[in-house]
């Protein structure tokens, strides 16, 4: 493992701005968070890395039903219902931690595709730091129709918010990649493609994955 992304020489390149966020994705990773610690948090994302490509990996760091959950998360999102993730809290899992493994699940797999998409491997991953996690509960989400709580009304910009780092880190790395919220407005935006090819992509890519919300 290292400290940071490191990417193989592929024969393609990817801007500046796109690096960058993935790079303090990998900082993030191996950070403590809310309420998992850096190891656990690396764990996560090789049971995510692995389960994506067919294996199943157990993690001394984790119990084997987060390890499961995460293969869940990681292959099929749209399969996963209220029941398994309330199941969680039977074993101490917070709904608060599922959020948090629900978030560097799917970044460390937007990152993965990312790089995969240029043919180059994957990254190894970052080498967790120690520390403990802050287990901040931000008493403004509310649980009601979705399987976690919110901050108001439940939606793909507010599916983490009941974790604030988690969410900041899905707006970062959503900007990185793709587009700013700020810029999500601007039909005219060109990052080195124009608007309507980005939107091509992303759509395409949301009904492969069963993204609907």
């Amino acid at each position: 493992m290292t400290d940071s992304l490191t990417i193989s020489d592929s024969g393609l390149s990817l801007r500046p701005s796109m690096l960058a966020g993935m790079q303090r994705e990998w900082t993030r990773l191996a950070q403590p968070g809310t309420w998992w610690t850096g190891v656990e948090r690396v764990a996560i994302a090789t049971v995510a890395r692995d389960a994506v490509h067919g294996s199943n990996t157990s993690s001394p760091a984790l119990h084997s039903v987060v390890t499961d959950m995460v293969a869940r998360v990681a292959t099929s999102p749209h399969a996963i219902e209220r029941a398994a993730v309330d199941s969680l809290a039977e074993h101490g899992v917070r709904l608060e931690a599922f959020v948090e493994l629900v978030g560097i699940t799917a970044r460390l797999i937007a990152v993965d595709t990312t790089i995969r998409g240029i043919g180059a491997a994957p990254a190894p991953l970052p080498s967790p730091i120690e520390g403990q996690p802050s287990r901040h509960v931000e008493p403004r989400a509310k649980r009601r129709s979705a399987h976690v709580p919110m901050i108001g009304a439940a939606g793909a910009t507010t599916a983490l918010s009941s974790v604030a780092a988690e969410d900041a880190a899905q707006a970062d790395l959503h900007g990185a990649l793709y587009l700013h919220y700020a810029e999500m407005g601007d039909l005219t935006i060109v990052k080195e493609i124009p608007r309507w090819q980005m939107e091509l992509a992303a759509t395409t890519t949301s009904w492969i994955n069963h993204c609907v919300y």
